[in-house]
């Protein structure tokens, strides 16, 4: 006796479908890091160093500009594909390379993947998960983290045994392993098919668009600032060595990591703008213990309590504005993200400017971006609609 067929469970089809998303975000972190992980082992002039470092940036900029509207039009499937195939490809091809322009061209390269990966995987998990999108982008942050420790982790295995060449070649292969489910699956369809640019452009018309993205510059200034100076922070600011000075940096990565799940539920418990305060107020605390402490101990609990407190500002704001425009998630995502990559720039440079004054002075940047998050999250959630007696961002908790 024949039975029926059994129907392919939707559920598992989109577990495997989010599990690959937050591969393409692991791709991203190791993108995001790769240049500073490798530069140290390029012997090249320091002018030279720093186009090279600038390169990626460039291209992640342009990525993201551009990704947006065409994720909204076209989909994300074909996108994704480009763009991990950009990245295996150069990756894979740098350590061959005698030519400095070349070696420019092919960080350019990889850039402009990650742009389109960063774009369209926070536009994704924003889209599948409309009932809780600042926690599901709260946990695509975790894979990024993730991905960011990577390079470097590879680098330093068995005291550096591992050659640069070795460690490329390993995440261009990680990077073509994720091009399989991604060309396999099936995504969803784009939201707005067939829709005119122009229309499309429309949606930044509205000013609560160019609000996101003023928030997202002061937290990437913040973010910046810390991931780049928090070492030298440490070392200068006691007096340790450079070895010691780095469980800064430590610290600060893995609990920017660890809270980003951690967020999941405080956003449970205090919503989306319960979260971002009560994050601001981890930072602050976090400089405070910095401030009065004057022991390296003291300094590692600080940077923990730090990065406890920037991990989930960031992917809340953008389930914020997610919330807020549902239907044009891509160009939204691209605008604000893009409007917030030069913001992730001028933190460091600010800094190295004020490290003149102290090192702990660097701190003041933080809480200062801290502050102003805070008034602009006060702004946005007195401009979010209400719906029954209940404002809209209930809906995600």
């Amino acid at each position: 006796m024949n039975k029926d067929p059994i129907p392919p469970d939707p559920n598992r089809n989109r577990t495997a479908l989010i599990l690959t998303i937050h591969a393409c975000m692991f791709v991203f972190g190791i993108v995001l890091f790769l240049m500073g992980t490798l530069l140290p082992t390029l012997h090249v002039s320091a002018a030279r160093a720093g186009s090279l470092g600038s390169a990626p940036l460039v291209g992640i900029l342009i990525a993201t500009v551009l990704a947006g509207p065409i994720l909204d039009m076209q989909g994300a499937r074909r996108m994704l594909i480009l763009a991990l195939a950009l990245i295996s490809g150069s990756i894979a091809l740098i350590p061959s390379l005698r030519d400095y322009r070349l070696l420019e061209i092919c960080c350019l390269t990889y850039g402009l993947g990650g742009g389109i990966l960063n774009t369209a995987a926070n536009v994704l998990i924003a889209d599948l998960n409309a009932r809780g999108r600042s926690s599901a982008l709260n946990v695509l942050g975790f894979f990024f983290s993730a991905g960011a420790v990577l390079g470097p982790l590879l680098m330093s295995v068995g005291g550096g045994e591992l050659s640069p060449a070795l460690v490329l070649r390993i995440l261009a292969g990680l990077t073509a392993a994720v091009l399989i489910p991604v060309a396999t699956f099936r995504f969803p369809p784009p939201l707005r098919a067939g829709i005119e640019l122009r229309v499309l452009f429309s949606v930044l018309n509205q000013p609560a668009v160019w609000l996101f993205g003023v928030l997202l510059i002061f937290e990437s200034g913040s973010e910046n600032c810390m991931f780049v100076w928090s070492g030298k922070i440490v070392t200068s600011a006691l007096r340790v060595t450079p070895t010691q000075g780095s469980l800064g940096l430590v610290a600060l990565g893995a609990a920017l990591g660890f809270g980003r799940l951690a967020a999941v539920l405080w956003l449970r418990w205090l919503g989306n703008s319960g979260t971002i305060y009560l994050s601001i107020a981890m930072v602050l605390t976090g400089i405070l213990i910095a401030l009065a402490g004057r022991s390296l101990p003291a300094m590692i609990v600080s940077m923990i309590v730090i990065g406890f407190g920037i991990s989930a500002i960031y992917p809340t704001i953008l389930g914020i504005a997610g919330d807020r425009f549902t239907g044009e998630t891509g160009t939204v995502f691209g605008a604000i993200i893009a409007l917030g990559l030069p913001g992730g720039a001028a933190g460091p440079a600010v800094a190295g400017y004020v490290f003149g004054y102290g090192p702990l002075h660097v701190l003041w940047i933080p809480a200062a971006c801290a502050v102003a998050v805070g008034i602009l999250t006060a702004i946005v959630q007195a401009g979010t609609p209400v719906r029954n007696g209940r404002r809209i961002e209930a809906e995600s908790r």
